[in-house]
């Protein structure tokens, strides 16, 4: 039997894709509060026959802070995948989020111990990755280091790989994943899917940070060969190619126009300077006195800014698989795209 968490997030729902198309039973679980509606179209994308497919997947409503039940679930598990984790860069959810990113990871790793799970896959973040010196690729041997640029999610990632060390130390198989910016269709409101939506909508501006992106099916495809392979107690950078926000978006852009889409923004990008952004950041927490929500914080500022480009090399040595170039998995998500703004 196979468990996933966070099998309704953008990767979890393309990964349980896969493994619905592949022999075995396929738990997956859930907060009751979960919409499973993003998941069915995720299918659609794929088969004709979604909806049994969908079908082959069993759901379990479960807290992963609740360990009794999460070891009462996993008792008859051979393989975990754990891609579950709170994502938010607002500071008012900076400590619950670590708090339960930190501790789900914990049970999770503890009871594949008591269960007996014959492997766990680990879902990173390469947010988790050390930075290396200026002019350098972040590769795996970087090691993360707290500072006051530290987004509450990079504390999150970090803090929760260590639980996994801590498990593979006391005889845990597992293998840890650490992908860029993932990129995939499905889920356009949010995550980083929403950049299509919103280059769609008119989005007008950019930054000049750089970063790494993978294409959502790389990572299923070397999740699931790590979780099949002899591969242990090691951690991987999935990146296909790095790029700034301004290329990713006029990629964006250039593809919806190809698909027939119009973005509203017919334009260049304009791009913001780091100084404005904190100055509009500061505004922001002063409207958040009065709307009670605020939409550009410190760490989008840093993170809009930040100039990281990853290698791939390890898990391409280690594995012999090669990833997409990231205008073919952009142009593959914008074809997606219109055709569900066209109502296909």
């Amino acid at each position: 039997m196979i468990i996933v968490t966070g099998g309704t997030g953008l990767l979890g729902s393309h990964l349980l894709y896969e493994l619905a198309n592949q022999p075995g039973k396929v738990v997956a679980l859930k907060r009751p509060s979960s919409d499973l509606e993003e998941v069915r179209r995720i299918f659609s994308y794929y088969s004709d026959e979604a909806e049994e497919l969908f079908e082959r997947i069993v759901w379990v409503n479960l807290d992963l802070l609740n360990r009794v039940d999460l070891e009462h679930v996993l008792h008859d598990a051979d393989r975990i995948y754990h891609c579950a984790a709170v994502v938010s860069f607002q500071p008012g959810d900076r400590k619950q989020m670590i708090s339960y990113n930190v501790q789900s990871t914990a049970n999770v790793v503890d009871s594949c111990m008591a269960a007996g799970v014959k492997k766990l896959v680990h879902v990173s973040s390469s947010s988790a990755i050390g930075r290396p010196p200026e002019g350098m690729l972040a590769d795996e041997t970087r090691i993360w280091a707290r500072s006051k640029f530290s987004s509450g999610y990079s504390v999150s990632k970090f803090k929760s790989e260590m639980e996994v060390w801590r498990g593979i130390e006391e005889g845990l198989n597992a293998v840890i994943v650490n992908p860029t910016i993932i990129l995939g269709a499905g889920f356009w409101n949010r995550g980083s899917s929403s950049m299509f939506n919103r280059i769609y909508k008119g989005l007008r501006y950019s930054t000049t940070g750089v970063t790494g992106y993978v294409g959502v099916q790389d990572v299923v495809n070397t999740m699931i060969h790590l979780m099949n392979s002899d591969i242990s107690g090691e951690r991987f950078i999935l990146n296909s190619e790095n790029h700034s926000f301004l290329d990713i978006f006029r990629m964006i852009r250039g593809a919806l126009w190809q698909y027939g889409s119009r973005p509203r923004n017919r334009r260049h990008f304009k791009t913001f300077s780091q100084g404005t952004l904190k100055w509009l950041a500061k505004l922001d927490v002063f409207a958040e006195l009065f709307t009670g929500k605020r939409s550009i914080t410190r760490d989008q500022v840093i993170s809009a800014f930040a100039e990281v480009r990853f290698s791939n090399e390890k898990i391409r040595k280690a594995t012999g698989m090669e990833f997409t170039p990231i205008i073919e998995v952009i142009d593959a998500v914008a074809a997606q795209f219109v055709k569900d703004q066209q109502g296909y």
